[in-house]
Order: structure tokens, then C-alpha cells, then sequence
């Protein structure tokens, strides 16, 4: 590694990012004297996906390094780290057999971690000082706090007088504008601003206004409109009134019938709808008044009045610039003003349930660490860090930079005895960069990147150059069109970075194949039904049957959209025409028919009497069981009773619907409901999904049926499955969600997108608070006429176009650079000279001489060779879902019952303390569901108050036991009670087995005293994993009596 303290690696797609993060880090811990360096460092991200798969990697690296002969795949990294480490062959493999077992027994101390979760850490050790309650909850789901908060406020109307006008008027100004009435879409929208950190600051200044501040600043806007074009107005009539007396008729000015004077005529007439780039006002400023044909005297009478004309159409165009302003500015203060008293709102409900909402993590922190000394934060910590890696730095707001920084700072700057000094690694791409609707913040790593030190000291960068993912073909192909694409940007920084950091070398992967297709506006695809809003779906199609043709499955493409609705509809082609497909919307838990038979069956009996619900019930489950004659049975069932329903189609004799679901919790009358009707004879990982969504919130919220139906509908849109590996479908997903991924064939339609272009883009704009009734800052609309306004909202503008442009090229970027031997772009022709994908494609290939295709509608590029060059390799096999498993009230009780025999005298009492605790242990997958558990103990009423803490705090001590705490950590796959299948069909069943990369940990809970034979069934379960290829690394007793814990490897 670099000896410069700071390490800046401008890392483009496909260069080998995690790998070199790999390699730095594992050389940092062969380099430290001790073997548990790892301590010393702390590594953060940006996904619980990236953490897992850095930590996977770096213990692989570990895991290997300790064979006696290195496997081809790491020797290359092991020279690097013994050349830096100045280690011989038998001390590296020793050093890394070290490290690596404590690491295992250390594995709490790994800190590779998301910024979130580090934030997390500090944020509780400074609860107290910012006030928030010992036992807070982190709120992960922002749509449901922020949809609870609106409907709080809305609740709020009729009683609160001026909230009620405000609501009143927001209703009534949308009803002008031809919009529906309904705020609640409107209050969804601006909250956005609430999760991005980019605008707290004046959301915070905000806070601090009240209704009446923005309606008397409304007030005072408004009278500045009136004054300003009554103004015009009057300056406008003498200047008509000064033509009139000279005789001159408006005909007279230029434009003739279409004279330019009608404009000054419409201003006396209160009209101010003349455009502020008109080339009549163009003509007035400039002078331009009189075609060249007039006569003289004419001219010279209107010449005599050209200094006025000229005086007013200045001030035209800068007066109505500002009453543009104003009303921008207007218009955004009554949805600000519910926007502020909504914050309001959402700290009640804070206060109420003891949450502190992710999306304040870093504001929250900037408050209270902003004036501490690092070594006051790092004695919270309970930590010290000494090197600090930070990836995918371009995605890191400003905010936590500026959270993070002391710390790495601190460290930096101070010289240990040892010579040592701290180190720091960046790792970035702004080309990467399409985050910024979240916070990102590209030009901080931009700027970083451009300065000759950091923290005043030098600093080091790196390019990493090579592309180790995709075909030489892909790279070039990338490099030549995103130079040309780069010239096109209005920001020099931006260009610079398209140039500078664009260029990758080809890694002698040779071949690779790239299609661009131009469809004709006018062609019509021939779908066989009217409801395809574009021919994308049709031309996707094709693209993939080519891919297909040329030796590639279907499991091996990936379609790269935009937005959510081009890939459904894309999805729902494909599927029409028999092709299997993986996306969004088919993992969706809701998507499944049996998911929906069994909510809307909910609804049915939370509302018996309403015909609604009842036909979805019917329709469901005529999709379920693909009923033919639809229409007959939905009329045959539409009016019958629950009772009846429920003998016909669940087949119960003395049962109806409504009595099992008053007889029984709301999870078991679903679960009887779904057995009955046979859903559970199939696997289905939807259906498993939904039973896991109710089930947790039947323990963990006050159940009723009415309050599940809310909870469904605010959680459903993203309650998802993951798609399997080994799934040979077709992948459909958004390009943001393609991040960091990489296919061998990668299909991106819809290239039509303008350069500058943003959904409903807005601003704020710093004005002087004098001015403007006490706010210093405004938010806007930003749109071209912001050009025109005054104090510094054109600038502002400038600033987003630049930024809008730079975020339609990175997604570009990140698309194309997906691709590993096969790239697919299509795009609607077109002439426009807009600035857009499709144009620019069109001007590189015509820039370059490329030959195009005419054919069918289409015109097209084909650049490299079509035929496949990588080797065909076979999916890993996912494993199969075991089949649903239903328990039996007689089960239930049973259990219920033996555990009201806990503690009591007898020889079974050992026997049935251990299976509850067992039962409890089985829940926990890592440390931080112990509170979880603990809520469901508190619950269990079977147990007396002192049961339910003892059972607390057995589990609480094997948990937090300093021998197990590396087993119970955030990172690793756990297995609790999975079973081992035998080649006779009999099973067994460790208690827990946790797996790291290509070792596993097995462990067995035990009660009473410790026998040989407790040891043998460890063994056996090691042996059978072992048979599996998965290496098992440690086997470990735990005795929950008295604590023992036995631990052995061989």
C-alpha cells in the first residue's frame, strides 16, 4: 500500500474495485505486528450487499493463504502483501492462519460496515446528550412514518382554524390549476424533500416559522406582484397614448399587423402573457422598431419615441422576471408551510413510539459532533481507529463526510512512537455517480480528487486502468462514445472528469458485440393486442431470441430501464410470448394470486357485508384454481354466507370463515384457511413470504383485522422476493438497481432521454431576508424562465442543468458498462437537435463512419463479433424451499401446556426448560433480534413474570457471551435448526450452523451435565457438512445451565 497517509482510487466499472479494497486491507493486517490488526480498522459502505460480499472476500483471501500451495487465484495478491509485508512463504501462510482464526473468534470486531449502521453505533452512545429515550428504535420505513404524519394532519382538519384555511386553499389552488383536489398525493410528494439530506438545512430554518409567517409572506408577495405590473400597466398607457398623439399607428412598427407594439398595447391592457424571449421583446430592447421600407417621416416619429420604447421593454423583461419569481415562489409556500407543519407531525409520532427515523441519522450526528473533539467521540466509541477505508465515495453526502472527517482527521495528523501513521483509502467514481436524489454528492469527490492534499497532508492517486469485466469490443466501444458525449456537457468540471477518468485498457479478453438500433418513428409494432404503450416490448423481444441464437440462456440477460413501468410492460410481453422472466414486479409478494386470494379473504371478513371485497376473494380464486367459467361462479358465490362459502370451497362441514377467524389469532385462522384450500401442496416463496409478513406482525403490533389491511397496504409495494441464481429467466430491473451488478448480455431500450432532463426539478434560491418577511431562503420550481429572475435564482438554475446533465450521462454510463460480451441500445429516431440520447448516439455513429442497416423499421449499428466467445457455465443449483409446515392447534397446546410445567419439580424439568429455550434460541439470527425475542417472551403468557426473565436472561448470556459473540454478529449466514437430509430419508438437525465464505461454525445447545456423547453428535453433524464441501472450521458445545462452552476443531 501507498505510504502517503491518504490514498485516492478513481476506480471506473469493471476495474477491479473490490479486489484492490481486498488486497490494501488484508496488506494493513499482515503488515500489523499482532493478529488482530483487524481492530484498528474500519471499512465503510454503502449496502448490506457490498459489506457481505468485502467480508466474504477478504476471508476467502484468509482461507486460502493458509494452504500449503496457494491456489492459482490468489497467488497474485498473496505476492503483493508478502512483498509489502517483507513476510517468506511459511510466515505468510502462519500470519494468515493467525488472523484468520481470530478473526473468527473476534468476528464482533470485523468492522466492515454500512455508514448507517457506524452512524447507528455513534448515535447511541450520544442518546442521552440529544435526548432520546435509552431503548429508541431505528424506523426504517420512512413511507410509513411520513404517511401516518399526513394522516395525523389531515385528521387535524376542522379543528385547527388556519391549518383547516391552509388545507382549504392548497385544495382549491390545485382544483385552478385543473388538478384533482385530493392533497394527500401533493403532502406524499413534497415530504420527499424530508428524505434528502440536501435540503435540511432550510427544511431546519423552516421549523422555526409559523402558519403565519407564510401566509403574511404570501401577503407580501402578492402586493409585490400587484405593484410591479400596475407599474407596467401605467407605463405601458402613456407610452400608447405618446403613439396616438404622434399618429402613429401600431401597423407602423415592425411586424405589421403582427407589430411588435402589440405587446406594449397588451401590457395597457393588463395583459402580461407575452413571453419573455418573444423577438418582439427582443426587438423592442434592441431598438429594431420599423421594417426598412417605412417612410421617413414615419421613422422619425417613432424614433423620437425609441428611447421609452427601448426604457420599457428593459424593464419589462426585468420586472416580469421578478413577478415570475414571486409567483414561483407563491406557489411552493402553502405546500411548505403543511411540509413544516408536518415535521411537526412526525416528531410527535418520534416522541410517541420511540423511533428515531434512519434518514435523520446524519443530521442528527452533524448536530452534536460538529464541536466535540474527535478523542471525546472515539471515547464514546469505546474504539480507536487507526485506517479508514471509505467506497463508493461518490455516493457519499456531504453530511456524512463532513461526520466522518474529524475522526479520520484526528488519526491522520497524530505520529505514533512506532513511526506509524494512520492511513486513509478512497474509493470513488464520479461517472457512478446516480445518488444524488438521495444525497450523494459526486462534485465533493470531485473536488477532493482536484486538491494537492488532504487534511494538509499530501495525498496519493490512483487510476485503476484495466477492465477486468467486459470484452475488448464493450470497452472500446464505451470509451470512443462517452468521449464524444462528454463534449456535450455545459459544466468544464464534468468534461474534464469524461476525459481525464474515462479511458480503460482491455485485459486481452477479445470478441464482444455491440447492436444499436434506431426504430423508425412511424413503425407500428405487431403486437396481436392494443395495450403496448411504445414498440419497445416488441423490439426487446427480438434482441433477446438474437442473444438466445448466439449462444447465451435466458438467465444470462439482463434488460437495464428507466423506469418501473417500461419494465413491466416489457415483462408482460415476454411473457406473453412464453418466455420466463425475473423482475420487480414478478417478485413482488402481492403479484401472487394465492397472496391475493388470502388478503382479500381478510378484508372479506373484516367487512362481511360489502360486496367488494368479496368479489376480489372470488376473482382471486378463480386464478388461483383457473376457473374457466368465471362469470358462473362468481354469480353463484357473490351472495352466499361466510358459512356457506366456507363449507363449498374449503370443504368444512361444521366450520364457517367468520367463526375461525373469532376463534383463532389472526396468523392461524390464515394459516387453517391457506391448508384447507391446498395452497401450501406447492412450493411457492411468495405465499412463504406473506405467512412470515403476517406472522411477524401478529407478534409485533397490537392484531386486528383492520389493522393488518393498513399495515399490507402501506408495506406491500415493497415486500419482495429474491430472484434465484440459477433462475433461466430473463432479468428486467432498473437501471439504479443495477449498480455494482454485471451480465454477459445486457439489453437497454428507451435511449430517448433529453441531456438536461429531471422530473419536476426544484431549487432553493438564498434572497435577503429583509426583503422577503424574514426567510433567507426560497424554494422553486426550476424551469428555463429562472433565467430571467432576479437575485440568484439563474445561477442556481445553471447549477441544476449541469447537474441534471451529468445525472443522464451516468446512468447511461452505469447501463452500458453492465454489459460483460454483449450490449443491446435502442432508441426512437430522431431529427430533433435537442440534446438527447438518440441524437447522440446517431452523431457518433455517423462521427465515426459506421455503416447502418435499414431493415423492417430499423435502422442499425452491429460493431464486434456476434458469436459467443466466454464459456458456458452452469447456475449454481439454489436450494429447494422445504414444504410449508402447519402446526395443529392440538400441537400448539401441547407445547402451551408444557411449558406451564417449566420449572415445577420432576425429572422432566430439564427436558422441557431446555426445548422452550431451544424454540426461543431457534429466533435468534443475530445479537441485535435478541429485543425482538425478549418482546415475544414478554407475550408468551404461559410463563409466569420470573420464567420470562430467567428465559431473558439465559438466552441474553449465551448471546453476549464473549466466546460467542463473533457467532451471533450482523454479516454472516446463519442456518438455526435446518435439516441435514441422510441417504436413508431420516433427518438431523444441529441447533445452528454458521457459515463465512467456505467454513462453517456448528453449534448445539445443551442442558444438564456434559457427556461424551454430546460431542459425537457434533462430530456427526460436521461430518455430514463436511460431505456437503462445506469445510467446517470449529464445533462448539454450549451448556445454557452453567455457561460451559467446549470448543474443538478436528
Amino acid at each position: 500500500m501507498s505510504q502517503s497517509p491518504t490514498t485516492f482510487y478513481s476506480a471506473s466499472a469493471g476495474s477491479g474495485k473490490t479486489y484492490t479494497l481486498a488486497q490494501d486491507y488484508l496488506t494493513l493486517l499482515f503488515k500489523n505486528s499482532y493478529s488482530n490488526g483487524y481492530r484498528k480498522i474500519l471499512a465503510v459502505t454503502f449496502t448490506n450487499k457490498a459489506v457481505g460480499e468485502m467480508k466474504e472476500r477478504i476471508l476467502e483471501y484468509l482461507y486460502k493463504f493458509t494452504f500449503e500451495e496457494l491456489e492459482d487465484s490468489v497467488t497474485g495478491i498473496a505476492a503483493h502483501i508478502q512483498q509489502e509485508s517483507g513476510l517468506n512463504s511459511e510466515e505468510f501462510r502462519k500470519k494468515a492462519q493467525a488472523i484468520f482464526n481470530q478473526l473468527l473468534h473476534d468476528y464482533s470486531a470485523f468492522d466492515i460496515v454500512t455508514i448507517d449502521s457506524f452512524n447507528h453505533r455513534i448515535l447511541r452512545t450520544f442518546a442521552k446528550d440529544i435526548d432520546l429515550p435509552d431503548n429508541f428504535e431505528v424506523e426504517l420505513d420512512s413511507k410509513r412514518l411520513i404517511s401516518k404524519a399526513i394522516h395525523n394532519l389531515i385528521a387535524r382538519a376542522g379543528k385547527d382554524k388556519k391549518l383547516t384555511q391552509l388545507l382549504v386553499d392548497f385544495s382549491l389552488s390545485k382544483i385552478e390549476e385543473g388538478k384533482s383536489w385530493d392533497i394527500e398525493y401533493d403532502l406524499q410528494d413534497i415530504a420527499k424533500l424530508i428524505l434528502n439530506e440536501n435540503h435540511y438545512p432550510y427544511l431546519k430554518q423552516l421549523k422555526d416559522k409559523e402558519v403565519e409567517d407564510f401566509l403574511r409572506f404570501r401577503e407580501s408577495l402578492y402586493k409585490k406582484i400587484n405593484t410591479t405590473q400596475k407599474q407596467l400597466t401605467e407605463t405601458a398607457k402613456a407610452l400608447v397614448e405618446l403613439s396616438q398623439n404622434s399618429n402613429i399607428d401600431p401597423t407602423d412598427f415592425k411586424g405589421g399587423s403582427r407589430s411588435i407594439f402589440n405587446t406594449v398595447i397588451k401590457v395597457a391592457g393588463e395583459d402580461f402573457s407575452v413571453g419573455l424571449e418573444t423577438a418582439s421583446v427582443r426587438d423592442l430592447i434592441a431598438g429594431d422598431l420599423y421594417p426598412k421600407g417605412k417612410s421617413q417621416d414615419i421613422k422619425d416619429r417613432i424614433d423620437q419615441m425609441a428611447g421609452e420604447i427601448q426604457s420599457f421593454a428593459v424593464q419589462y423583461k426585468e420586472n416580469m422576471g421578478a413577478v415570475l419569481f414571486y409567483k414561483n415562489i407563491a406557489s411552493s409556500l402553502t405546500p411548505l408551510s403543511l411540509l413544516n407543519e408536518l415535521l411537526h407531525e412526525i416528531d410527535q409520532i418520534k416522541i410517541n413510539e420511540q423511533i428515531v427515523p434512519i434518514y435523520e441519522f446524519n443530521a442528527l450526528l452533524a448536530e452534536q459532533i460538529k464541536d466535540e473533539p474527535a478523542p471525546f467521540i472515539y471515547e464514546r466509541l469505546g474504539e480507536r481507529y487507526r485506517h479508514y477505508f471509505i467506497d463508493e465515495f461518490q455516493d457519499t453526502s456531504r453530511m456524512q463526510w463532513e461526520n466522518l472527517s474529524p475522526l479520520i482527521e484526528n488519526e491522520l495528523q497524530q505520529q505514533r512512537e512506532n513511526q506509524e501513521r494512520g492511513s486513509l483509502m478512497l474509493v470513488g467514481d464520479a461517472k457512478q455517480s446516480i445518488y444524488r436524489f438521495r444525497g450523494g454528492d459526486a462534485d465533493q469527490f470531485l473536488k477532493l480528487l482536484a486538491t494537492p492534499d488532504l487534511f494538509m497532508l499530501p495525498k496519493k492517486e490512483e487510476t485503476l486502468a484495466f477492465n477486468w469485466r467486459s470484452y475488448d469490443h464493450i470497452i472500446d466501444f464505451n470509451n470512443q462514445f462517452f468521449d464524444s458525449y462528454g463534449d456535450h456537457l455545459s459544466s468544464d468540471v464534468y468534461k474534464t472528469l469524461y476525459k481525464k477518468y474515462l479511458k480503460q485498457e482491455t485485459r486481452s479478453k477479445e470478441g464482444g458485440f455491440i447492436q444499436i438500433d434506431f426504430i423508425e418513428k412511424d413503425f407500428e409494432a405487431p403486437y396481436e393486442e392494443d395495450d403496448y404503450a411504445s414498440v419497445y416490448p416488441y423490439h426487446v423481444h427480438q434482441q433477446v431470441l438474437k442473444a438466445q441464437a448466439s449462444g447465451f440462456s435466458l438467465g444470462e440477460i439482463c434488460v437495464l430501464v428507466r423506469a418501473n413501468k417500461d419494465g413491466h410492460e416489457i415483462a408482460k410481453y415476454l411473457v406473453s410470448q412464453d418466455m420466463r422472466v425475473v423482475s420487480g414486479d414478478s417478485l413482488l409478494v402481492h403479484a401472487s394470486h394465492k397472496v391475493q386470494l388470502l388478503v382479500s379473504l381478510i378484508k372479506m371478513i373484516q367487512a362481511p357485508e360489502q360486496q367488494q371485497p368479496r368479489l376480489e376473494f372470488l376473482m382471486a380464486y378463480t386464478k388461483v384454481f383457473q376457473l374457466e367459467d368465471i362469470h358462473s361462479f362468481v354469480t353463484a358465490h357473490l351472495h352466499e354466507s361466510l358459512q356457506t362459502l366456507g363449507g363449498k370451497l374449503m370443504g368444512w362441514e361444521e366450520e364457517d370463515l367468520g367463526s375461525a377467524f373469532a376463534k383463532a389469532a389472526l396468523f392461524q385462522a390464515t394459516e387453517h384457511v391457506a391448508e384447507s384450500l391446498g395452497l401450501f401442496k406447492e412450493q411457492d416463496t411468495r405465499l412463504q413470504s406473506f405467512m412470515e409478513f403476517l406472522f411477524e406482525y401478529s407478534t409485533g403490533y397490537e392484531v386486528s383485522l383492520s389493522g393488518f389491511i393498513e399495515h399490507w397496504e402501506l408495506k406491500m409495494d415493497k415486500l419482495s422476493v429474491p430472484a434465484a441464481a440459477d433462475a433461466d429467466a430473463v432479468q428486467i430491473m432498473t437501471i439504479h438497481k443495477s449498480k455494482g451488478l454485471e451480465f454477459p448480455v445486457v439489453i437497454v431500450p428507451h435511449c430517448d432521454k433529453k441531456l438536461d432532463e429531471a422530473r419536476n426539478p426544484t431549487g432553493w434560491v438564498e434572497v435577503n431576508e429583509v426583503e422577503y418577511e424574514g426567510f433567507d431562503q426560497v424554494y422553486i420550481s426550476l424551469k428555463k424562465e429562472n433565467e430571467h429572475y432576479p437575485e440568484l435564482a439563474p445561477e442556481v438554475y445553471a447549477q441544476h442543468l449541469a447537474k441534471a446533465e451529468m445525472d443522464q450521462i451516468n446512468t447511461l454510463y452505469v447501463a452500458f458498462t453492465r454489459a460483460r460480451e454483449q450490449l443491446y441500445i435502442s432508441a426512437i429516431e430522431t431529427n430533433s437537435k435537442t440534446a438527447c440520447y438518440a441524437s447522440l448516439l446517431m452523431d457518433f455513429v455517423q462521427n465515426k463512419g459506421i455503416e447502418l442497416t435499414a431493415e423492417n423499421g430499423f435502422k442499425t449499428v452491429e460493431i464486434g463479433d456476434l458469436a459467443r466467445k466466454s464459456e458456458v457455465t452452469k447456475p449454481e443449483q439454489s436450494e429447494m424451499l422445504e414444504e410449508y409446515k402447519v402446526h395443529l392447534d392440538k400441537e400448539r397446546l401441547t407445547i402451551s401446556t408444557r411449558r406451564g410445567l417449566l420449572w415445577a419439580s420432576g425429572a422432566s424439568e430439564a427436558i422441557q426448560k431446555g426445548n422452550v429455550l431451544h424454540e426461543y434460541l431457534s429466533l435468534i439470527q443475530f445479537s441485535t433480534d435478541y429485543e425482538e425475542v425478549s418482546h415475544k417472551i414478554d407475550r408468551d403468557f404461559s410463563l409466569s413474570k420470573k420464567e420470562q426473565s430467567e428465559m431473558k436472561e439465559m438466552i441474553s448470556s449465551v448471546i453476549y457471551h464473549p466466546d460467542l459473540t463473533a457467532y451471533y454478529k450482523d454479516g454472516v449466514k446463519v442456518l438455526n435448526e435446518q435439516p441435514i437430509l441422510l441417504p436413508s430419508g431420516s433427518k438431523l438437525i444441529p441447533d445452528r450452523v454458521v457459515i463465512v465464505g467456505d467454513y462453517a461454525v456448528v453449534i448445539d445447545y445443551k442442558t444438564g451435565a456434559v457427556l461424551n456423547k454430546h460431542k459425537s453428535q457434533v462430530n456427526e453433524y460436521a461430518d455430514l457438512l463436511e460431505s456437503m464441501d462445506i469445510k467446517v472450521a470449529e464445533k462448539v458445545l454450549v451448556y445454557t445451565d452453567t455457561l460451559e462452552i467446549v470448543k474443538w476443531n478436528g
